[in-house]
């Protein structure tokens, strides 16, 4: 079952398959920014005539009028570009009441069988493969095409425009593995599965009892990280080693080390001294890692209750993931936007 909450296209394109020819569909794609927008170029989302919007191009303060633009391309089968500009007061984002002082021009193609649905179709099944895609969509008319590529999960992989084509990389879900089964992973599982993310839970000890206290959608496996195949592991981008024992977390931590993995983050539970001595126990320094582990794992955002604790780590691991400082946003330089094409279709 695809997760209903969660923006990752992903998911998205699992609720639009199953409808997608129960209505007509129309991809509205961000291709250029200025200034404070909520989404960068590159983001998609898809809009149909029955009034169906999986996703955002905004804060959810443009998607009502896009509504009404998608009925327009669907009417006379043509796609529109289309320019919100929050600080021109001729413009309809200034109408709408956005705050955010920035602009942003979007482009709507009309998503059919003609086109073959702008191959996202194909895309869909390289995500579930744990494949990212290197999406090319044309500006100027509804065509689409796209290239299996590696995945790399950062915050500076926004979409660009080369001529009249925007490419922009579409990522599979960030894979979670959870080592140990806890109480206090009940909340980390909830809460990445809230983002998302596929989450793996694997221990040796897991018996249905403990099962039943996890969310259902997520992959739980009686087994230790030993069972898990070479391939499994190398779809993984982040682990949390949780087992409450020193003994199964130093045999998780060295057997990951002898892997080939994909440069994940690996988060090690307990304090700094902990660490040293899960490490020792299979003669391993920190000067000698392979794959950093993060010990003690999470942000120091205050709270010992499983809950904060699952968003401390979440937090980092996320920051992690997509090459981010962590620092508050207020202490991080704004970021050079593109310049607006100086024309668009607006009627």
């Amino acid at each position: 079952m695809p997760n209903t909450s969660s923006h990752h296209f992903y998911h998205l394109l699992a609720r639009w398959l199953p409808l997608k020819d129960a209505a007509n569909w129309v991809l509205g794609a961000v291709i250029d920014t200025r200034g404070s927008v909520y989404r960068k170029t590159g983001a998609l989302m898809l809009l149909s005539d029955a009034g169906d919007q999986l996703g955002l191009l905004s804060g959810g303060c443009l998607e009502s009028d896009l509504l009404l633009q998608a009925r327009k391309v669907i009417a006379l089968g043509k796609s529109r570009r289309l320019i919100y500009d929050a600080s021109d007061e001729d413009n309809i984002a200034w109408r709408l009441g956005i705050g955010c002082g920035g602009a942003a021009e979007i482009v709507l193609h009309p998503c059919t069988a003609q086109n073959q649905y702008l191959h996202l179709p194909q895309v869909f099944s390289h995500l579930q493969q744990q494949q990212a895609c290197e999406y090319h969509l044309a500006v100027d008319e509804a065509r689409a095409d796209f290239n299996p590529c590696a995945r790399v999960f950062s915050q500076r992989q926004h979409g660009r425009v080369h001529g009249q084509q925007l490419s922009t990389l579409i990522n599979p879900l960030p894979h979670l593995l959870v080592l140990g089964s806890g109480i206090d992973l009940i909340p980390l599982c909830q809460l990445a599965n809230t983002l998302g993310w596929r989450v793996t839970l694997a221990d040796a000890r897991l018996h249905d009892g403990k099962r039943a206290h996890f969310p259902a959608d997520i992959d739980t496996q009686t087994v230790a990280v030993t069972g898990l195949s070479d391939a499994f592991l190398q779809q993984v981008d982040a682990v949390v080693i949780a087992h409450h024992n020193m003994e199964l977390d130093a045999a998780a931590v060295a057997y990951l080390e002898t892997r080939e993995l994909c440069n994940p983050y690996i988060g090690l539970l307990g304090p700094a001294q902990r660490k040293a001595q899960v490490l020792a126990m299979k003669g391993l320094t920190d000067a000698h890692l392979r794959y950093p582990v993060s010990g003690p794992m999470g942000l120091a955002l205050g709270g010992d209750l499983p809950e904060s604790i699952a968003l401390s780590v979440l937090a980092e691991c996320h920051a992690c993931l997509f090459g981010s400082s962590a620092l508050p946003l207020g202490a991080v330089a704004p970021r050079e936007f593109t310049t607006l094409a100086n024309q668009a279709v607006n009627s």
